[in-house]
């Protein structure tokens, strides 16, 4: 992908803005075509505006295709450095710090400065944001960041600046939709369900969701208007939602990607994959949906669990997940420590282990074994200061050691023996329904955990 982000870069300064999305002789779609919507095209085409003036061989169109200097990758990984710093770093230190410091109920009491730190070096030192943007290199963490400020203003009661936060995330990278359903449901049950609601406060509040509906729209509408404007808004959907690809494309850990070992999904056709996604989706957004609106008071960690089960159903369940895409649940589970800081460790080895297949195509496999160990034991070290109690039973125990068997056999076996030459995808499609089993184990524990908040809820009523 650090060819497919140069040539985008160059792709967007030379061409007009309505036609980076419309396939021609000089925007191929066979090489690299910008499949992201327009908040990375714009980005891109800053990026490009700079290494026009300082490297402008390195994206002079047309001939700077596989362009590599050891000058070039380096300004490269500064700007993949640059966009994290002044977006996802700085989000997260807001966010950790509404959470841990700044929150009422820690004003009462003492402020979590340890869990504060902690957390915050636990997230930016997180190997599967290093390894997908910086190795993987894409600019993943730029829609993160958009995400974080959005829940950031959320939980400010700052509707107006949660909405233009989270059209950015969505408009930066579409993984950004696995996000997007907590919103409007938070909102609605906010503006609408309190206890002290009168027919004032009732009228009030929908002149309020009618202000967010179209302040949406007018945002979008900005964000797209190039587009709108020329008639060409469909092919920019065409390239962000690629259906012609198929539920799947690589050796995923979805359900889909398992499904087909046991049903050969190639006789359904699309639009009835198309529907079968999206009810499985929906049904796994259920449980957090029902725990916002039933909640007397939605707290923190009803909000952030909702956002990591919701985007774990559509990691597990929507239509065309890429494998690196793991990273939009797992940051929703980071905002969630030190609730669920046990599972840190383990969590983080298997997200790794699910993405070894397309780093060793990439060959990153040095880097893989190096910051996921070193993580693994900063997890464990940070464990025992987080302030949060969690039993490390014996079943804990055992699971975790069980866990690092299978990786550990599995990598010893991969490296040796080869795979069966009538099944060339043996070890991918094992990694995948390993990964996918475990990751199902943490969706549902997920929505049991919710669960148990609402019946908690509503027994101190």
């Amino acid at each position: 992908d650090f060819e497919a982000q140069r040539h985008w870069m160059e792709l967007t300064i030379y061409l007009p803005v309505e036609d980076w999305y419309t396939n021609s002789k000089l925007n191929k779609e066979k090489y690299w075509p910008l499949d992201y919507p327009p908040m990375s095209g714009y980005h891109s085409f800053i990026l490009g505006k700079i290494l026009n003036f300082f490297i402008p061989e390195s994206v002079e169109f047309k001939y700077s295709n596989g362009y590599e200097t050891k000058i070039f990758k380096n300004v490269m990984r500064f700007f993949a450095l640059f966009s994290d710093f002044i977006i996802f770093h700085i989000a997260i230190h807001f966010i950790c710090y509404k959470i841990f410091i700044n929150d009422k109920i820690n004003k009462k009491k003492n402020p979590s400065y340890i869990n504060y730190f902690i957390i915050n070096a636990l997230i930016l030192l997180n190997p599967l944001m290093i390894i997908i943007d910086h190795g993987h290199f894409q600019f993943n963490n730029v829609m993160h960041g958009f995400f974080v400020f959005a829940v950031y203003f959320l939980l400010c009661n700052k509707y107006f600046l949660a909405i233009i936060f989270l059209s950015f995330c969505v408009n930066f990278k579409q993984m950004g939709l696995y996000y997007a359903i907590v919103f409007p449901v938070y909102v609605f049950k906010k503006l609408f369900f309190s206890e002290d609601k009168n027919f004032k406060k009732y009228l009030i509040s929908f002149f309020y969701i009618i202000f967010y509906i179209i302040t949406t729209i007018l945002i979008n509408g900005a964000i797209y208007w190039p587009w709108i404007k020329n008639g060409k808004l469909k092919d920019v959907f065409n390239r962000i939602f690629p259906v012609k690809r198929g539920i799947f494309e690589d050796k995923v850990a979805t359900f889909w990607c398992v499904l087909n070992i046991f049903v050969k999904l190639k006789k359904f056709k699309i639009n009835t994959l198309i529907k079968y996604s999206f009810i499985l989706t929906l049904l796994g957004c259920l449980i957090p949906i029902f725990a916002i609106i039933k909640s007397k008071k939605i707290s923190k960690k009803i909000c952030i669990q909702s956002f990591y089960i919701v985007s774990f159903s559509f990691y597990l369940f929507s239509f065309h997940v890429h494998e690196k895409t793991i990273i939009v649940p797992f940051l929703a589970f980071l905002l969630n420590l030190p609730h669920m800081k046990n599972i840190l460790p383990s969590f983080t080895l298997v997200a790794m282990f699910s993405l070894f297949p397309l780093l060793k195509r990439e060959e990153q496999i040095v880097p893989y074994y190096l910051i996921s160990l070193i993580f693994y034991l900063i997890a464990k070290f940070s464990n025992l200061f987080l302030q949060k109690k969690n039993n490390h039973n014996i079943l804990f125990i055992f699971l975790e050691v069980f866990i690092f068997m299978i990786m550990i056999g599995y990598h010893i076996t991969e490296s040796i023996i080869p795979p069966p030459e009538k099944y060339p995808w043996f070890y991918p499609m094992l990694n995948a329904l390993f990964c996918f089993c475990f990751f199902l184990v943490m969706f549902l524990y997920a929505n049991y955990s919710l669960i148990k908040i609402i019946i908690n809820d509503k027994n101190k009523i």
